[in-house]
């Protein structure tokens, strides 16, 4: 289905419409304005022919109103009738309203006063009978019922007689000014469609090298800058420098896409290769022992003692390898799927550490403050477990672990606080980097693996350590991030 929202429309339809509607409106007014000033002059002319008509009954009429002549006053109007067929009607009253002549006597009787058929009608007759100089009624808007009437009058020896009034049909007049706007009406429709046309080209041309633009910026969005085309520039106005300035600035970013991908490359080549040698270190060590151990076995297969001996060795050589194997690849599959866990899961990690502590004189102090309800992705029980992991490996008798988790505000934070020996400021910025350690039988990947885990749970880690204060691990996750990693 269509979009039908303006807004979403491509700026070219934008300005074609635009340029469409504007041209319409200037053409429609223009041709309104012309049929309105022909109206408006022709009522004028018609108006003027009727005080002509009035005063060529005006100039013979007193003679004849004196003498109380009616048939030479009604051959008059008569005459007058049948040389035009505008006049809807044609009168001559005396001073007092009586009817002295009438194109119509049947309905207006001669001698009697005249008798108006309605409130418009009587409102004339009123103004007729006052008025003493030449004068024009009009009636009626833009239809065909309307009338002028022209009124003249009658005077002998400066002695006011009556009036004679004529009124004219605008029938005519208004089927040549219908005639008019129709003619009018399709001239400007064929502008519009002229003008439209010439808009449309005209707009595209326009318009093409922005669109060209906003192409190129999408790209932009979308890290696309391999593909950029430079724009065609065909004119030095507005649109020609901007496009000469866009064309700039994408082979800029072209280049510095290119540079960031040639570094991003190094970055991963670096660190694949860091990763390598260091799997390729801790490996190799086990893996060197494991080798004389099954030597040595293989030039002695009698000697029992030796198994006794070696077979201790080989399972932890073995397990060693397998730890970091697992490690690795805890660390690189973070992507992959998750399930959900209750904030109790958390919980239950405390007896697991209870179980490694052993017999070591370390004490731990358990805090969960969280929702109850609240559930959470798997990876933070991976978090907690290396943290608290890593806080058992270092500390010696006498040693407090310290857990906490709480909300603050739309974050869930958990605390791993020991009394240990702490770390060294010199070595802080290295502590999650890949196998880097200072234990002598660590992996350097726990701390790692916790880093990649709040990562990808858009979370935040920071470490507060002193030499021989302890340390603090604080990790914070967004608690929508926590409910659905």
């Amino acid at each position: 289905m269509p979009n039908l929202n303006p807004k979403s429309w491509p700026l070219a339809i934008k300005l074609s419409l635009t340029i469409t509607a504007v041209v319409t409106a200037v053409g429609f007014m223009i041709g309104t304005v012309m049929v309105i000033q022909d109206w408006t002059r022709a009522h004028e002319v018609l108006g003027e022919k009727a005080l002509l008509l009035s005063e060529s009954v005006a100039i013979t009429a007193p003679k004849a109103i004196v003498r109380k002549d009616f048939w030479s006053l009604y051959l008059g109007l008569k005459n007058l009738r049948s040389g035009s067929n505008e006049i809807i009607s044609a009168m001559i009253l005396d001073a007092e309203g009586r009817v002295q002549a009438h194109t119509n006597p049947a309905k207006n009787p001669m001698g009697l006063r005249f008798s108006p058929e309605n409130e418009l009608e009587m409102d004339l007759y009123g103004q007729a009978m006052g008025a003493r100089k030449p004068v024009v009624f009009s009636s009626g808007g833009f239809n065909q019922a309307g009338f002028q009437e022209g009124v003249i009058p009658i005077f002998s020896d400066q002695k006011y007689l009556g009036v004679v009034r004529v009124r004219l049909s605008v029938a005519r007049l208004y089927e040549k000014a219908k005639t008019s706007a129709l003619i009018v009406l399709a001239l400007v429709l064929c502008f519009v469609i002229i003008g439209s046309a010439l808009g449309t080209l005209v707009s595209r041309h326009m318009v093409k090298p922005l669109t060209a633009v906003t192409q190129g910026l999408e790209a932009v969005g979308r890290g696309e800058m391999t593909d950029f085309s430079p724009i065609s520039i065909k004119g030095k106005d507005e649109i020609g420098r901007l496009s000469v300035t866009f064309n700039q600035i994408m082979v800029e970013l072209a280049e510095k896409k290119m540079l960031e991908e040639e570094v991003a490359m190094s970055e991963k080549l670096v660190a694949l290769g860091r990763i390598t040698a260091g799997v390729a270190h801790e490996v190799n060590n086990p893996l060197a022992g494991l080798l004389n151990c099954i030597d040595t076995l293989r030039k002695h297969p009698n000697d029992k003692a030796l198994f006794e001996r070696y077979l201790p060795v080989i399972d932890q050589g073995l397990h060693r390898i397998k730890e970091i194997v697992h490690n690795l690849l805890v660390g690189l599959r973070i992507e992959e799927g998750d399930e959900m866990v209750g904030i109790d899961h958390i919980d239950k990690l405390r007896d697991l550490i209870k179980a490694e502590i052993a017999e070591r004189d370390i004490k731990i102090v358990w805090e969960n403050q969280a929702d109850r309800n609240l559930s959470i992705s798997g990876k933070l029980e991976q978090i907690v477990y290396n943290l608290l992991r890593n806080a058992v490996e270092v500390l010696t008798d006498g040693g407090v672990i310290h857990c906490r988790m709480y909300q603050k505000g739309s974050y869930l934070t958990i605390e791993v606080e020991d009394n240990g020996p702490g770390i060294s400021a010199a070595i802080r910025n290295q502590l999650f980097d890949p196998f880097f350690t200072t234990k002598s039988n660590g992996t350097g990947l726990g701390l790692w693996v916790v880093y990649r885990l709040t990562q990808n749970l858009e979370g935040i880690i920071e470490v507060e350590s002193e030499e021989g204060q302890g340390t603090t691990f604080h990790v914070s996750v967004p608690v929508a991030r926590a409910k659905a990693a």
